[in-house]
């Protein structure tokens, strides 16, 4: 499924929409990582005429932890990104061994 993603920070739009991250900070190589998953397009849309976005990031609510869910969350990343690593079951073997000496 695509969608469109809205914002008011004009900046975010190339940011988002090539595909490389070199040159951006730690912070937004985790967040475009964390975007991979989903198809989306990148708009730009003044600030005055994002009338949800605004009120909803001026009410933030408290969501509660639930450490299984974020574990299983946790899980699924290292699962995902390691099934997608183009390398050798002797060379993951290797990696592995060298994590668990860490």
């Amino acid at each position: 499924m695509h969608f469109k993603m809205d914002t008011d920070h004009k900046p975010l739009i190339p940011i988002f929409s090539k595909k490389n991250s070199d040159g951006l900070s730690p912070r937004l190589q985790r967040i475009k990582l964390r975007m991979m998953k989903f198809s989306y397009t990148t708009v730009h849309i003044p600030g005055k005429e994002l009338f949800a976005a605004d009120a909803l990031s001026r009410n933030p609510q408290e969501v509660p932890y639930k450490r299984e869910k974020l574990e299983a969350g946790i899980y699924a990343f290292i699962q995902m990104i390691t099934s997608s690593l183009p390398a050798s079951s002797r060379r993951l073997d290797v990696l592995r061994a060298a994590q668990l000496k860490d």
